[in-house]
Protein backbone atom coordinates (compact mmCIF):
# COMPACT_ATOMS: atom_id res chain seq x y z
CA UNK A 1 0.00 0.00 0.00
CA UNK A 2 1.32 3.23 -1.06
CA UNK A 3 0.80 6.73 1.34
CA UNK A 4 1.05 9.87 0.55
CA UNK A 5 1.50 13.47 2.55
CA UNK A 6 -1.26 15.61 2.44
CA UNK A 7 1.13 18.40 1.21
CA UNK A 8 2.22 16.03 -1.71
CA UNK A 9 -1.53 15.42 -2.61
CA UNK A 10 -2.36 18.92 -2.94
CA UNK A 11 0.52 19.39 -4.46
CA UNK A 12 -0.08 17.01 -7.59
CA UNK A 13 -3.82 17.65 -7.62
CA UNK A 14 -2.79 21.69 -8.09
CA UNK A 15 -0.32 20.66 -10.45
CA UNK A 16 -3.32 18.36 -12.19
CA UNK A 17 -5.78 21.16 -11.84
CA UNK A 18 -2.96 24.07 -13.33
CA UNK A 19 -2.46 21.53 -16.83
CA UNK A 20 -6.32 21.05 -16.95
CA UNK A 21 -6.68 24.66 -17.40
CA UNK A 22 -3.71 24.83 -19.57
CA UNK A 23 -5.68 21.87 -21.75
CA UNK A 24 -8.79 23.98 -21.61
CA UNK A 25 -6.94 27.04 -23.06
CA UNK A 26 -4.90 25.65 -26.04
CA UNK A 27 -8.77 23.85 -26.67
CA UNK A 28 -10.26 27.32 -26.48
CA UNK A 29 -7.97 28.65 -28.51
CA UNK A 30 -7.73 26.13 -31.37
CA UNK A 31 -11.56 25.95 -31.58
CA UNK A 32 -11.27 29.60 -32.05
CA UNK A 33 -8.74 29.48 -34.97
CA UNK A 34 -10.58 26.54 -36.24
CA UNK A 35 -14.22 28.98 -36.65
CA UNK A 36 -12.14 32.39 -37.53
CA UNK A 37 -11.01 30.10 -40.89
CA UNK A 38 -13.94 28.70 -41.28
CA UNK A 39 -15.25 32.01 -41.67
CA UNK A 40 -12.68 33.14 -43.72
CA UNK A 41 -13.16 30.11 -45.80
CA UNK A 42 -16.79 31.42 -46.79
CA UNK A 43 -15.84 34.78 -47.16
CA UNK A 44 -13.37 34.25 -49.58
CA UNK A 45 -15.39 31.67 -51.32
CA UNK A 46 -18.25 34.01 -51.18
CA UNK A 47 -15.95 36.70 -53.06
CA UNK A 48 -14.61 34.33 -55.72
CA UNK A 49 -18.28 33.37 -56.84
CA UNK A 50 -18.89 37.44 -56.72
CA UNK A 51 -15.24 37.82 -58.77
CA UNK A 52 -15.83 34.43 -61.55
CA UNK A 53 -19.69 36.07 -62.44
CA UNK A 54 -18.33 39.70 -62.76
CA UNK A 55 -15.47 38.29 -64.97
CA UNK A 56 -18.42 36.27 -67.24
CA UNK A 57 -20.46 39.10 -67.46
CA UNK A 58 -17.56 41.33 -68.36
CA UNK A 59 -15.98 39.14 -70.71
CA UNK A 60 -19.66 38.53 -72.37
CA UNK A 61 -19.67 42.28 -73.05
CA UNK A 62 -16.21 42.62 -74.06
CA UNK A 63 -17.07 40.09 -76.61
CA UNK A 64 -20.04 42.34 -77.78
CA UNK A 65 -18.34 44.98 -78.34
CA UNK A 66 -15.42 43.61 -80.28
CA UNK A 67 -18.17 42.32 -82.42
CA UNK A 68 -19.84 45.53 -82.74
CA UNK A 69 -16.83 47.50 -83.57
CA UNK A 70 -15.75 44.99 -85.90
CA UNK A 71 -19.30 45.58 -87.45
CA UNK A 72 -18.56 49.38 -87.26
CA UNK A 73 -15.53 49.42 -89.01
CA UNK A 74 -16.67 46.71 -91.78
CA UNK A 75 -19.83 48.62 -91.98
CA UNK A 76 -18.14 52.03 -92.66
CA UNK A 77 -14.97 51.99 -95.00
CA UNK A 78 -14.10 55.82 -94.45
CA UNK A 79 -14.30 54.95 -90.64
CA UNK A 80 -11.83 51.95 -91.29
CA UNK A 81 -9.61 54.31 -94.14
CA UNK A 82 -9.41 56.72 -90.71
CA UNK A 83 -7.71 54.39 -88.63
CA UNK A 84 -5.65 53.23 -90.97
CA UNK A 85 -4.08 57.10 -91.53
CA UNK A 86 -4.23 57.10 -87.71
CA UNK A 87 -2.60 54.14 -87.45
CA UNK A 88 0.34 54.82 -90.62
CA UNK A 89 0.71 58.63 -88.63
CA UNK A 90 1.19 57.22 -85.11
CA UNK A 91 3.82 54.64 -86.90
CA UNK A 92 5.42 57.79 -88.82
CA UNK A 93 5.51 59.66 -85.28
CA UNK A 94 7.29 56.36 -83.32
CA UNK A 95 9.86 56.40 -86.01
CA UNK A 96 10.71 59.87 -85.49
CA UNK A 97 10.60 59.82 -81.56
CA UNK A 98 13.02 56.33 -81.87
CA UNK A 99 15.34 58.28 -84.28
CA UNK A 100 15.48 61.36 -81.62
CA UNK A 101 15.49 58.95 -78.20
CA UNK A 102 18.46 57.66 -80.44
CA UNK A 103 20.55 60.38 -81.22
CA UNK A 104 20.01 61.98 -77.57
CA UNK A 105 21.58 58.43 -76.20
CA UNK A 106 24.66 59.14 -78.41
CA UNK A 107 25.16 62.95 -77.26
CA UNK A 108 24.71 61.36 -73.81
CA UNK A 109 27.43 58.64 -73.90
CA UNK A 110 29.36 61.46 -75.61
CA UNK A 111 29.15 63.91 -72.59
CA UNK A 112 30.01 61.01 -70.27
CA UNK A 113 32.73 59.76 -72.05
CA UNK A 114 30.80 56.61 -73.41
CA UNK A 115 31.47 57.20 -77.09
CA UNK A 116 32.30 54.59 -79.78
CA UNK A 117 35.92 55.28 -79.06
CA UNK A 118 35.98 53.69 -75.75
CA UNK A 119 35.77 54.96 -72.12
CA UNK A 120 37.18 58.16 -71.68
CA UNK A 121 39.36 59.50 -68.27
CA UNK A 122 36.10 59.62 -66.03
CA UNK A 123 38.18 61.92 -63.55
CA UNK A 124 35.98 64.81 -65.64
CA UNK A 125 32.61 63.37 -63.20
CA UNK A 126 34.49 60.80 -60.55
CA UNK A 127 36.54 63.55 -58.53
CA UNK A 128 39.90 61.54 -57.47
CA UNK A 129 39.61 58.79 -60.00
CA UNK A 130 42.84 57.43 -61.18
CA UNK A 131 43.09 55.00 -63.59
CA UNK A 132 44.91 51.42 -63.28
CA UNK A 133 48.07 51.69 -64.55
CA UNK A 134 48.62 49.03 -67.92
CA UNK A 135 50.08 46.17 -67.23
CA UNK A 136 52.56 45.46 -69.59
Amino acid sequence: MWFITRRRHEEELAAAKAEIQRQRRRANDAEDRANTAEFNRAQILRQLAEADATNRRLSGRNLELGERLTALAESDPEYAADLETQLAEAREALAVETKRAEHLQRRLDDAVGLSAKGIADSSRWQPGYKPKADAS
